[in-house]
């Protein structure tokens, strides 16, 4: 398991590009998180710029739901730009925010294999101009989850589930442990966020990372954490 953070300049021009260039801020994404249609739901803080913030959103057809949840806070429904998408079909997990400053989004993930994060980064390339600027090694996590949670993650990995292209799906899987598709599911992603949640709790219990780690090529040449220079 792998912990990364990845850096876009996207080419596409959304809503969250042009509130955060139009008054020149920044402002960090929360919840984010993939719902059908090609959707995404998150929460972000827009501060004393609440009221211009929420008008823009409810002015622009990208924006399908928009609710004020807190005195500065807004939970925001928009079609996704692409980027969320890309991540979670390759089974990259979100730390639960990212950064957004007009065409620029910084995302913080947990992935289970460097594959899986070769194929991300693959396929935001697509969208956008990106850059690796962090990847993290974990320790092989203590066991947190329930025995079926076990058995159902263990299973899926066996299997190629986690592989790209997958091996197998959740519905097969599913008959072979002999319980439903929706309970499966249900304890796969129980189990996903434990791992998760354990994962990003150890920030001072990983190891260094090795150079094939350290060298994730990128158009040639290594990608950089921004910070670093």
């Amino acid at each position: 398991m792998y912990r990364a953070k990845i850096y876009l300049k996207l080419d596409t021009n959304c809503i969250l590009s042009q509130v955060t260039n139009k008054w020149n801020f920044s402002f960090t994404v929360h919840s984010e998180e993939l719902i059908d249609g090609g959707k995404v739901r998150f929460v972000l803080d827009a501060g004393d710029r609440i009221e211009e913030i929420e008008a823009a959103f409810e002015a622009s057809d990208e924006v399908t739901a928009l609710n004020r949840v807190e005195e500065s806070r807004l939970a925001v429904t928009k079609h996704a730009c692409g980027a969320l998408p890309i991540i979670r079909e390759n089974h990259g997990m979100l730390e639960g925010r990212d950064q957004v400053s007009g065409d620029q989004r910084v995302f913080d993930m947990v992935v289970y294999r460097r594959q899986d994060l070769r194929n991300i980064i693959e396929e935001l390339a697509s969208i956008s101009t990106v850059k690796l600027g962090r990847l993290t090694p974990y320790l092989e996590p203590e066991s947190m989850l329930s025995e079926r949670q076990s058995e159902v993650i263990s299973t899926a990995l066996r299997r190629g589930y986690y592989e790209w292209p997958r091996k197998t799906d959740a519905e097969t899987l599913a008959g072979e442990l002999g319980i439903a598709h929706s309970t499966f599911l249900e304890h796969l992603r129980k189990a996903e966020r434990a791992l998760l949640s354990d994962a990003l709790g150890r920030g001072g219990r990983t190891e260094v990372p090795g150079p094939d780690e350290a060298e994730l090529m990128l158009g040639g040449e290594r990608a950089t954490d921004p910070s670093d220079k």
